[in-house]
């Protein structure tokens, strides 16, 4: 899959044969390059510092894992399970995330670099004061999810269930909801100055910052 398929984003770069690894225990400053991890259970492992650099993780399941400072760069998380994982400060580059579970996953003052995600369940999860630069999300139920204080000018919202999320203090500046619920979405006009909606979600957005439309005529 090239990068013009996702718009101007930037594919993983990864060879065509990846020797298949397994995990069991993650350690800190652990290093996992050039392979195809699948179908191990992590849950509520820790570690801090590890990297993930050019790899294919399939079927992972990752829930409850507390990875402080995680670096992951030109990888594919293939229905992966992050639910409730606790990923505070990493940092991804050229990731493409394709219907993983991100249920209530904390990836607070994350950085996101040609980010990618398809098909993702991430049901109240945090990104606040996250920084997205190159990113898309297509059809990802979004619903109440934190990007409170976070960076998402030019940011790219296609298809996606955004109701009740919360954009409070959020750049959105270029941001392109079109095509996205955006019921009952926590944000003021002040962050929406910039943002780019289609003509279908104007009342929504009437509605979300309060304001009440009534025909001329009506008393």
């Amino acid at each position: 899959m090239n990068s013009s398929a996702h718009k101007n984003l930037q594919s993983p770069q990864l060879p065509k044969q990846l020797p298949e690894q397994n995990i069991e225990t993650l350690i800190d400053h652990a290093e996992y390059a050039v392979c195809t991890i699948a179908d191990d259970d992590l849950t509520e492992q820790s570690a801090t510092q590890v990297l993930f650099e050019q790899v294919r993780l399939r079927r992972m399941i990752f829930n409850q894992t507390r990875l402080s400072k995680l670096r992951m760069f030109d990888a594919r998380l293939e229905t992966c399970d992050l639910s409730g994982v606790d990923w505070a400060k990493a940092r991804f580059r050229r990731v493409e995330w394709i219907g993983c579970r991100l249920w209530g996953a904390h990836l607070v003052e994350t950085r996101f670099e040609d980010a990618f995600f398809t098909e993702c369940k991430a049901e109240r999860a945090v990104w606040a004061s996250g920084k997205f630069k190159s990113a898309r999300f297509e059809k990802c139920d979004l619903r109440e999810v934190s990007f409170q204080e976070a960076d998402l000018s030019n940011v790219v919202f296609k298809q996606c269930d955004l109701s009740d999320a919360d954009f409070r203090g959020a750049k959105l500046k270029g941001a392109d909801f079109r095509g996205s619920l955006l019921n009952r979405m926590q944000v003021g006009a002040e962050e929406l100055k910039g943002a780019i909606i289609d003509a279908t979600q104007a009342l929504q957005v009437v509605g979300v910052l309060g304001l009440v439309v009534k025909d001329a005529d009506d008393e």
